[in-house]
């Protein structure tokens, strides 16, 4: 599956120049979940990320040469270094074992992307829009104590994505203030973009191209040609 990877490297592209700290896979070192959203008022809390501008997106690939390992990268300072809100981004690049057809890789697709509803770090509130790909989060004074980081917390959805199967390698990468904010938004709409596609062509979109609106996507994603075509030919 290469439907996402020139995504993946307009994201790699946008934290180029920059060193992030990287964290091997450990699952040890995961912080704790708990069964729902924790509710951390802001009197609790010792900051928020996200609420002046946030993104989220799921790249899936079968290349590993975009997720080699498990492991979790940091742009900016970790959570204890946080003094104030700021801007945020989380983007997980997941490779997977070749899904085969069209139908088990946009069910691969949705699987992964709905991992990030289903994880829910103690004292690290999550706040998730699909429509607009935003991330919002909010980080109690209480985790901050207990030794909360990016790092265990990206274990923790590590983990949970390893249980789903046909999964290789997870890299999660956390940013504090990006600085390419607005490419990596605009990169989240092409994936949203993709994955519609992906759904239309399952709902069987008629595959005259020069009446498509969805024309300018099959054009620019390699591999989307081939899974609209394929699928008029069954």
């Amino acid at each position: 599956m290469k439907l996402y990877n020139a995504i993946l490297d307009k994201t790699l592209s946008a934290f180029a120049g920059l060193t992030p700290a990287r964290y091997p896979f450990d699952p040890r070192a995961a912080w704790p979940l708990t069964e729902a959203s924790e509710l951390v008022m802001l009197r609790d809390a010792a900051f928020e990320l996200g609420a002046r501008g946030s993104v989220n997106y799921t790249c899936v690939t079968t290349d590993d040469a975009y997720a080699p390992e498990d492991a979790v990268e940091v742009y900016g300072p970790e959570l204890p270094e946080i003094r104030q809100d700021g801007t945020f981004a989380r983007i997980a690049v997941i490779s997977v074992d070749d899904p085969g057809g069209d139908e088990d890789a946009y069910n691969a697709v949705r699987k992964l992307e709905f991992v990030r509803y289903h994880v829910f770090p103690q004292g690290y509130m999550v706040r998730v829009s699909s429509e607009s790909n935003q991330e919002q989060v909010r980080v109690a004074k209480s985790a901050l104590k207990s030794g909360i980081t990016f790092a265990r917390v990206g274990a923790a959805y590590i983990q949970k994505y390893r249980e789903l199967p046909g999964v290789r390698h997870v890299r999660l990468i956390f940013a504090t203030d990006p600085p390419a904010l607005k490419e990596l938004i605009a990169n989240a709409r092409q994936v949203d973009a993709i994955t519609k596609t992906l759904t239309h062509i399952l709902d069987g979109l008629p595959t005259d191209c020069g009446h498509c609106t969805l024309k300018p996507v099959c054009d620019e994603v390699e591999g989307m040609r081939e899974l609209h075509m394929g699928r008029k030919n069954k």
